[in-house]
């Protein structure tokens, strides 16, 4: 079964966070998505969950990933977790607007 929370702001991860352990989850089976890859393994790391695997990138790549987005990996582990296609959209546009999901596989 998957679980999944849309969190407004930073400040209300590890509330969200808490919410999802007392309903079953599992630090380790909870992923956290957010627009920006830095902010996204900050956040997980401070929340205590996993960040969505960003896959390793050559020189070329990272440079170029600077300019565009890395949605498709975001949406491509999504859909590895287990989410549809409609999910993953519907979530890919919260992250687009600024929010952070959570995700957990239980």
């Amino acid at each position: 079964m998957i679980e999944t929370r849309v969190v407004n702001d930073m400040t209300t991860v590890d509330h969200e966070v808490n919410e999802m352990v007392s309903g079953g989850c599992v630090n380790e089976h909870i992923y956290l998505f957010a627009k920006d890859e830095e902010l996204t393994v900050r956040l997980a790391a401070e929340a205590g969950v996993q960040s969505y695997r960003i896959p390793e990138k050559g020189m070329f790549e990272s440079l170029l990933s600077k300019f565009t987005s890395n949605s498709d990996d975001r949406m491509e582990q999504m859909e590895s977790l287990g989410l549809t296609k409609e999910m993953v959209d519907s979530l890919e546009r919260e992250i687009q607007d600024g929010k952070i999901v959570l995700v957990c596989d239980k």
